[in-house]
């Protein structure tokens, strides 16, 4: 791999940053992952933060007794590393980033180590009570990576997975991210892994994309069509040259934010979220 390669930013890396700072300005949060929205939660914007708060009780709530050390693969900006560390383990983070990784250690200080690193291509001098993916594994290769996690915990330690994958047989489209589900089983039966827990919260986490839905429909369109009639009355010529250049990325965009398909029924009828968690 070349000097200019070795540079080269992942589309997920960008896309994650870019999350944080929308997240941090419009919704006061930063958190980067779904809410966990229970029956009695209303769907809205002034109550994200607190069904970001129930989601991370879920991964909380499912951390066995005896733990201590953890090894937090994919921390985002640090929200769930903040959360572990109050309550009393002693957390190190993994973050390909460095934009990310510099937030949480702005955040936490001396209370974490940060391996600015893949999880596939991490290099450990020591080992953890459990390993924790909080929809980090999505980003991960599954064979490397569950191939890896023996040697990432001590003798029965844990791995504890809270992330969505596709139902078999449905694809990356119109929703895309998360692995296929049959395919993680299949690969899982590989390994000598107990599981000790596996929790559906399909229906509860996926009412986050209704509150997405809800801001594309009343903002986002909105804004994109008054911005285009705009452009349209004072720029036509070129307006009509960037519609035909970047032709193929505008129809992308509308396919996956502006179809209608960005809502819960649709993410139940695509996707599993799961809590996982597994003895080695």
């Amino acid at each position: 791999m070349d000097k200019e390669d070795s540079k080269k930013i992942s589309p997920n890396e960008i896309g994650l940053e870019i999350g944080l700072v929308l997240s941090r300005f419009f919704l006061n949060t930063e958190h980067l992952h779904f809410g966990f929205w229970p029956d009695d939660l209303s769907v809205n914007l002034e109550n994200l933060k607190k069904a970001q708060d129930c989601h991370s009780d879920q991964i909380l709530n499912s951390i066995p007794d005896g733990v201590k050390t953890v090894l937090d693969v994919g921390s985002g900006s640090g929200g769930l590393a903040e959360k572990l560390v109050n309550n009393g383990y002693n957390v190190d983070c993994v973050s390909p980033s460095d934009y990310l990784s510099d937030a949480i250690e702005e955040k936490l200080k001396n209370s974490v180590s940060v391996y600015r690193s893949t999880f596939e291509k991490l290099d450990l001098n020591k080992k953890y009570d459990i390993v924790i993916f909080s929809e980090s594994f999505q980003y991960v290769n599954i064979k490397k990576s569950l191939k890896k996690i023996p040697h990432a915990v001590h003798d029965k330690g844990h791995l504890l997975i809270c992330d969505f994958f596709r139902q078999p047989g449905t694809g990356t489209k119109p929703l895309g991210g998360g692995h296929d589900w049959k395919v993680f089983q299949d690969s899982l039966a590989s390994c000598s892994f107990t599981e000790l827990v596996n929790k559906d919260i399909t229906k509860e986490t996926a009412r986050t994309y209704d509150l997405i839905s809800q801001i594309i429909n009343e903002v986002a369109d909105p804004v994109r069509s008054l911005s285009a009639k705009y452009l349209d009355s004072q720029y036509p010529k070129g307006m009509k040259l960037l519609r035909w250049y970047f032709d193929k990325k505008i129809k992308r965009i509308n396919r996956i934010y502006f179809s209608g398909n960005m809502t819960g029924e649709m993410f139940n009828n695509l996707k599993t979220y799961r809590v996982l968690l597994y003895r080695i």
